[in-house]
């Protein structure tokens, strides 16, 4: 029989954290040691709000981490063309390259920017608190 071999992937998580969350509720509800939402004073509605919000924004780090070579190279790339095809002569090439990657430090300053502001939404918060004590809860479960 045909085995693929997994163990270039093991290292990553495919699985969501929205989902990890969700099989951690629902599998061990029951559980007296599992941390509830009550003591941290969250609706439930409200915790499943906040942690589709934040799946989308791990989703948007996601998108970046997958394209940024190919959005930076496309970034490098039609700029030194553009120069090389514009530029009159006697014209140093250094400058078209220089520009280039002057664009492509914007591009990763814009987008570490962004990243930021709406990473700062998810700092320190009931919610953030919640999620980390499931997380930690399933870990030492793991361990013992």
């Amino acid at each position: 029989m045909f085995q693929i071999d997994r163990s270039y992937i093991d290292h990553i998580s495919l699985e969501s954290l929205q989902s990890r969350i969700w099989d951690i509720r629902a599998d061990f509800k029951d559980d007296p040691t599992l941390p509830r939402i009550d003591t941290y004073g969250i609706k439930e509605k409200d915790f499943e709000d906040y942690l589709e919000r934040k799946q989308k924004f791990e989703d948007f780090k996601d998108s970046w981490r997958q394209r940024r070579l190919f959005i930076l190279a496309l970034a490098f790339i039609i700029p030194v063309a553009l120069f090389s095809l514009l530029m009159p002569k006697g014209v140093e090439p250094w400058i078209a390259y220089l520009a280039a990657f002057l664009i492509c430090a914007l591009v990763a300053l814009v987008y570490a920017t962004i990243a930021m502001i709406r990473g700062s939404k998810f700092r320190d918060n009931p919610y953030e608190k919640f999620i980390n004590a499931l997380l930690m809860w399933d870990e030492n479960r793991k361990e013992g």
